[in-house]
């Protein structure tokens, strides 16, 4: 009975930390009207849709041809996410620590 409250809780507090990442991936995206309720689905293809929306318009301002291959989108992607851990600001937050019966990091993770 305590090995199923406590799978529970967990899965309580995983599924509460997923909502908290999709909230904040949502209030990234920009659509109209601003408010509008998205699924998750929909909030992961708005997403990629706006990823490469800015990936063309970098490569529109900087004179570059159209088209950058996955690798390159991908080493770029990763420069920007090495650029926030350097902050580290981002991690602060609750919804970024370890579950409690979690055995790595969150930061190791990347």
């Amino acid at each position: 009975m305590t090995r199923k409250v406590f799978t529970n809780s967990r899965e309580r507090w995983r599924q509460h930390n997923v909502n908290t990442a999709f909230a904040e991936l949502r209030k990234l995206i920009p659509t109209h009207p601003p408010e509008k309720k998205l699924s998750k689905n929909e909030i992961l293809r708005l997403a990629m849709r706006y990823i490469n929306f800015l990936v063309q318009l970098l490569e529109t301002q900087s004179g570059q041809a159209a088209g950058h291959s996955p690798a390159s989108i991908l080493t770029i992607l990763r420069g920007n996410v090495e650029s926030l851990q350097g902050s580290r600001t981002w991690l602060a937050s609750d919804t970024e620590a370890p579950s409690p019966s979690s055995s790595c990091d969150s930061t190791e993770a990347w």
